[in-house]
């Protein structure tokens, strides 16, 4: 595609934004990303720029931060309640929706406290002690939300569950084993408790956590416990105790169409346990498993399938047992749908390294220049990618020294490598194949050559991208009105390997768009690479990546790699007529305190372990 040719909505095809998950994110005709927030622009810039005016003199200011936005909380909790509600209407469903929310997704309390605000029926899930003392305060003034207590159960988690219910909390105590069945009808009276069977699903569904489902799943009752379970109940007086049962099919499930076999299965247990004397049963938890479009490849109404394929799976079963049994009301515990917009962490570039020499400083030897100039003239006469592929193995060989002057230099290696990986890719634009796929090209020749050193730590910000593998959208914040110049990797400031982001997603798209230098920006089936396409590589030093859909887990599992603590917290609310506010939550995690969490009492320094301007 020419450069004159290139717009706005080309860059908003290659990042994925204004659609999606990514929604609240724009591009203005200047090419500035923008938050979009109802009918309202801010950009990026100005955010940026007023965070720099409000405290960049504070010791614990770090020019990179986590922007959080409880709005957009509120926006996927309302676009929920509304696909169930569509879905229930559409097939005429008589049961009701009730949403949970799991705090481990994310703990915080602007978090927390935003899904509470959303919804006055919203309720909530604790894995743990604390979690539950965390939704005890939260929730102190609304004691009517359903609170469902999760996790493996000692006798002081069930007595602080005992101390809740005895102040008005309304909790609903998932059984997970025998021994817990056991602990449980110990200590509580059945007319005065409200239980939910956890079972393992028996079924096989595609998504990145699909391994944590099925039989080997360490949640729930194998269906042999389940069975001793019932009897343990019925013996005990508690049958008539059990309101609930509850699954976890996985965490973001990408073949939305499992979720109807999902319904059925459930739906068949439901009216099983039923018929074994579990009368007063009326809900079933489909737990979580909404994906989160990570890549801007979904359907637009992908959350509005998820809730369709559950219900239609739920009521198809319903009517295939002569609609005998009264419709469950349906639970969904989704934590990284309704999260993961909260929090995006906002780069600084601090430095940009080429990875190759400049090719204006010219070779150490006479020999690699007339070498280069061979090599060229036998690149641009190659028909096919095998063609090249030899003649750049045989290229290989001719290199590969030790020195750093002369021919066969290291130096000169690198300089004509670089060059001649130009004139490949130029080559490969030129012959316009369907596919581009051959063994040691793609990495050879798409790989980026140069690396943006970012303030921050991708271990304290996004760790799943390293836990997981787990991708994150990666925007610049400017020049996205041009034509991309080249593809970077972002590197953050610890000393690991794993520390970095090359992987950019490379969106479908009718035909194949390149980077100025010749790099894929999409592919015809959509598929990862590496490379984040900037749109002037000399403009990258001081700007900003913005790192989105950070808000689900990434804050419950950072790690302080190498002593890099939390980014400054920024909150952005959109007030009356277009107002916004900033308010600086927190700065940035000083070195004295995290030298504290490591012993070191006794060290006095009062600032922020990340790069100063």
């Amino acid at each position: 595609m020419a450069e004159n040719n290139w717009s706005v909505d080309n860059s908003k095809l290659v990042y994925g934004v204004n659609k999606n998950d990514l929604h609240f994110l724009d591009i203005t005709k200047d090419g500035e990303l923008c938050l979009l927030m109802g009918e309202y622009f801010i950009t990026f810039n100005e955010i940026i720029q007023r965070i720099k005016t409000m405290n960049g003199e504070s010791p614990s200011y770090a020019s990179s931060f986590t922007l959080r936005v409880p709005q957009l909380v509120t926006y996927q909790i309302k676009k929920l309640r509304a696909a169930f509600q569509h879905a229930m209407d559409e097939l005429d469903y008589k049961g009701r929706f009730i949403g949970i929310y799991p705090v481990k997704v994310n703990q915080r309390k602007d978090c927390v406290t935003a899904v509470i605000r959303s919804d006055s029926e919203y309720g909530l899930e604790a894995g743990t002690k604390a979690e539950l003392l965390l939704i005890k305060k939260v929730i102190e003034s609304e004691k009517q939300r359903p609170i469902i207590c999760n996790g493996a159960k000692d006798p002081e988690y069930l007595e602080l569950i005992s101390q809740c219910m005895n102040e008005g909390y309304n909790i609903a105590i998932s059984i997970e084993s025998v021994h817990e069945t056991q602990l449980i009808v110990q200590r509580f009276k059945p007319k005065e408790t409200n239980l939910i069977l956890r079972i393992k699903p028996y079924l096989s569904v595609e998504g990145h956590w699909s391994h944590s489902t099925g039989r080997d799943s360490k949640f729930g009752l194998s269906v042999h416990d389940l069975l001793d379970v019932v009897d343990l109940l019925k013996e005990t007086g508690f049958i008539s105790s059990v309101q609930t049962i509850l699954a976890h099919a996985g965490s973001q499930i990408t073949e939305v169409e499992s979720f109807e076999r999902f319904g059925r299965l459930l739906t068949k247990i439901y009216a099983e346990l039923r018929e074994m004397g579990l009368t007063n049963l009326e809900n079933i938890d489909f737990g979580g498993g909404l994906a989160i479009d990570y890549t801007s490849s979904q359907p637009s109404d992908f959350m509005y399938d998820y809730a369709r394929f559950l219900v239609s799976g739920v009521q198809e079963q319903l009517t295939a047992m002569s609609d005998a049994y009264p419709p469950p009301n349906i639970m969904i515990e989704s934590g990284r749908g309704v999260t993961a917009l909260f929090s995006m962490v906002i780069v600084e570039a601090l430095e940009v390294r080429s990875i190759f020499p400049n090719p204006a400083e010219g070779y150490t030897s006479h020999e690699t220049r007339d070498d280069e100039k061979r090599t060229k003239e036998t690149i641009r006469k190659a028909s096919s990618l095998s063609e090249l592929k030899e003649i750049w193995n045989r290229f290989h060989k001719q290199y590969g020294g030790l020195t750093l002057s002369g021919m066969g230099s290291i130096f000169d290696y690198e300089m004509i490598t670089g060059i001649l990986e130009s004139v490949v890719r130029e080559r490969l634009v030129e012959l316009n194949l369907s596919s581009y796929d051959i063994d040691g090209l793609v990495r050879d020749f798409w790989r980026p050559e140069h690396i943006v050193i970012g303030n921050f730590s991708v271990f304290n910000s996004i760790a799943d991208h390293v836990l997981v593998k787990q991708h994150f959208p990666v925007i610049p914040v400017q020049d996205l009105h041009v034509k991309p110049e080249t593809t970077v990797r972002l590197v953050d400031i610890t000393c690991d390997s794993d520390g970095e982001i090359a992987q950019f997603y490379r969106p479908q798209a009718d035909r194949l768009w390149f980077t100025k230098d010749h790099r894929l920006l999409t592919t015809t089936d959509g598929r990862m690479g590496d490379g984040i396409p900037v749109g002037k590589l000399e403009n990258v030093k001081g700007s900003c990546f913005v790192l989105a859909l950070a808000g689900a887990y990434q804050d419950a599992i950072e790690m302080d790699h190498n002593l890099l603590g939390d980014l400054p917290d920024v909150e952005l609310v959109l007030q009356d007529h277009g107002e916004w506010a900033l308010s600086w939550v927190t700065g940035a995690e000083s070195i004295e305190d995290l030298l504290k969490d490591v012993g070191y009492a006794d060290i006095d320094v009062d600032e922020d372990p990340y790069m100063s301007d």
